[in-house]
């Protein structure tokens, strides 16, 4: 006998089409799936981009056997520690007088709205080009990275600034500091570090006279983004307090302006608006809200006590503001970790600081555009809240997941500040973190 072959009803009725159609919620939840798979790709893709690069740029100069150093992370910190001495003469020199004709051209207004400085171009360019050149690090990530620098031939430029004669001479004995100490960076022993430059943190401090809050920022990083090694050095005061340190070598080094009556439940706060969910935290803590400014110096607050944690949900820092201040600070004791996996299971995470071309700590549909990370600021627009779903529209370098940062003296607070962010993470929408 024939058996006849099976033939679907027709799709008529709209009773067979509820029973076995996918309904428009269940297109949208598999949308929603597929887009946050998709950049989830991405992000990992663009972090493996950036550990093979690093290991590229590593087995491109590791042909020689390296020589053993017992301490090579200390060995770097205290480099890293002279190089910060000897730019420091020629960085008072363009304070002075960019803090006597701060209307005169010395300084103008970057796209980002933070101000950009001679010093700053021309201290970054030496550390990356004199210092830390020569293939003895495996990738090198600088703040002002498009900017153009001319201290070879006169007159020497920044951009489309002329560099005052009276400079010039400071530059020269300068630059000849920085190539002598470049002598005593091992040629194979840091060949798998990511070097991340921050000449001057709080560019806008320098150019308004407030240079006891500047820093000088250097961070070292392993092949997987981990901060290492560091130092964070304040040029301008006197004497010039600083901090350095690796936490694998038990190094901590450093001269702080240790506060007179430290403040262990001080909460560092910016000098911008204070998140809802921050403002709530600081009061379920019952913690003291202390103003600061300027990434490098909050963090050696910490150290000084200062303060006892510095946390944020919102953004407007990078990674350059991180690598030092993470790095130092754990080797100080304390902590600097993403905001997202602490309040998770009070994991604490490190940005992953690599050069890369995509930001390597983005989770789509948590991050909210904002004038500060948006890689195409035309896309941003007043008034309008939008959560970012494609990686590519972050800037790369941008720390979108919030902060966690304590000294050692408060570590044993963090099941409480723990507890705390979740009880203020529970009582409405206006209360939970804004991430930017």
């Amino acid at each position: 006998s024939i058996v006849p072959s099976f033939k679907p009803p027709a799709l008529t009725s709209s009773r067979f089409r509820t029973e076995i159609g996918p309904t428009k919620q269940v297109i949208a939840d598999l949308t929603d799936e597929n887009v946050a798979l998709r950049n989830e790709l991405v992000r990992k893709d663009a972090i493996i981009e950036g550990l093979l690069s690093t290991l590229q740029a590593t087995a491109m100069t590791t042909q020689v056997d390296a020589i053993h150093h017992v301490t090579p992370l200390t060995d770097l910190v205290n480099v890293a520690k002279e190089a910060c001495d000897a730019v420091t003469p020629m960085l008072q020199a363009f304070y002075e007088k960019i803090a006597e004709n701060k209307d005169g051209g010395s300084a103008k207004l970057k796209n980002d709205a933070t101000y950009f400085t001679i010093a700053d171009g021309i201290v970054q360019h030496m550390f990356i080009e004199h210092l830390l050149s020569g293939g003895k690090f495996a990738q090198i990530v600088g703040e002002e990275d498009e900017s153009e620098i001319n201290i070879t031939t006169k007159p020497y430029m920044v951009d489309d600034l002329v560099v005052p004669d009276e400079f010039n001479g400071i530059i020269e004995t300068t630059l000849s500091k920085l190539k002598a100490l470049a002598k005593k960076i091992d040629d194979t022993a840091h060949r798998q570090l990511t070097v991340f430059v921050d000449p001057i943190d709080g560019t806008r401090e320098f150019a308004t006279g407030h240079g006891e809050y500047v820093t000088i920022l250097l961070g070292f990083n392993d092949p997987t983004g981990h901060p290492v090694a560091g130092m964070m050095y304040r040029p301008l005061t006197e004497p010039c307090y600083w901090a350095g340190g690796a936490a694998s070598e038990d190094c901590k080094l450093g001269l702080l302006d240790m506060a007179e009556t430290p403040h262990p439940k001080g909460m560092l706060v910016t000098d911008g608006k204070v998140s809802p969910f921050l403002s709530q935290l600081i009061d379920e803590l019952g913690y003291e809200r202390i103003n600061s400014v300027a990434s490098g110096n909050r963090a050696m607050m910490l150290l000084e006590g200062k303060g006892g944690a510095y946390i944020r949900d919102t953004g407007g820092f990078a990674k350059w503001d991180t690598s030092a201040a993470n790095a130092v600070l754990e080797a100080y004791g304390g902590c600097m970790a993403k905001l997202p996996a602490f309040l998770e299971d009070r994991t604490l995470e490190s940005y992953t600081h690599l050069k890369t071309t995509k930001n390597l700590d983005f989770n789509p549909n948590q991050v909210h555009l904002t004038l500060s990370n948006a890689k195409d600021k035309s896309q941003w627009m007043k008034g309008v809240d939008v959560l970012v779903t494609d990686v590519t529209t972050i800037k790369e370098y941008s720390c979108c997941q919030g902060l966690v940062a304590l000294d050692k003296e408060c570590m044993d607070d963090l099941p409480a500040i723990h507890d705390a962010m979740l009880k203020v993470k529970s009582e409405g929408l206006w209360s939970k973190p804004v991430f930017t």
